[in-house]
């Protein structure tokens, strides 16, 4: 089911895992960088995890995949165009949305079904992705779902949004919105994952979209803020898994 070739790079090995950096080619030529981990046990399913952040900022690390390999997933977490050697520049969910849609293709070819998780910007990106693809099980963890609401919240990050979208919010509405999940109904099961005193995607972000797309969408809440303490942040993974395996 698996065959790494000379085109993936093996990196040393952090426990019982394979990991490698590949180049995948997405479906508007541009060549984007990821990792894959091979499960000891395999399951038959793929995990696409997408990371939060943007460059280096929330950069994927291959630990945080092994959860997911542990558990039987073949994971790929791509860095995002223009990223680590990639080509392209990454603009927010609008045209690197190509790079999800493509990581989704490559491994669904190669598993009997694929789940999406995303963190954050990961969020939108899964969010979105479950639009273009029948993803059966999606999930969103502090995820995006409206980028002008992100561009009220976060002033640190108005200047970049502003660079991507060509203005502000009421200049350049169909850019913001083109970005926002809030606007495309999934096509499969979605759960969303927030933390009550996220201060850096808001709560409004989940219970909005979870309002929208009722009959799909199950949102848990907890006491936490955007990151949750290490411990209680591998339990939930463990509740996310064994939702995605349903």
């Amino acid at each position: 089911m698996y065959s790494p070739n000379a085109d993936w790079f093996e990196l040393p090995r952090q426990g019982p895992f394979r990991t490698f950096r590949i180049f995948y080619e997405t479906s508007d030529g541009e060549q984007v960088g990821a990792y894959v981990i091979l499960p000891v046990r395999a399951n038959g399913q793929g995990l696409l995890y997408l990371r939060g952040g943007t460059r280096n900022i929330g950069m994927v690390r291959p630990t945080r995949l092994m959860q997911f390999a542990q558990a039987g997933y073949l994971v790929m977490a791509p860095f995002y165009r223009g990223n680590l050697g990639g080509t392209g520049k990454e603009d927010f969910g609008h045209h690197d949305i190509r790079d999800a849609i493509s990581a989704f293709d490559w491994l669904d070819e190669r598993v009997d079904r694929t789940s999406v998780f995303g963190f954050s910007r990961g969020g939108q990106m899964a969010l979105l992705l479950a639009y273009h693809r029948p993803v059966t099980r999606t999930v969103s963890w502090a995820g995006v779902t409206n980028l002008v609401w992100t561009y009220e919240e976060q002033q640190t990050m108005r200047k970049m949004l502003r660079r991507f979208t060509g203005g502000l919010p009421d200049q350049q509405k169909e850019a913001y919105q083109v970005r926002s999940p809030l606007y495309f109904p999934p096509q499969g099961d979605v759960l969303l994952i927030h933390g009550l005193y996220d201060q850096n995607v808001r709560l409004r972000h989940a219970t909005n979209y979870a309002a929208r797309y009722p009959k799909q969408t199950h949102l848990k809440v907890y006491q936490y803020a955007h990151q949750f303490p290490i411990r209680q942040k591998f339990e939930v993974t463990d509740d996310v898994i064994n939702w995605m395996m349903t």
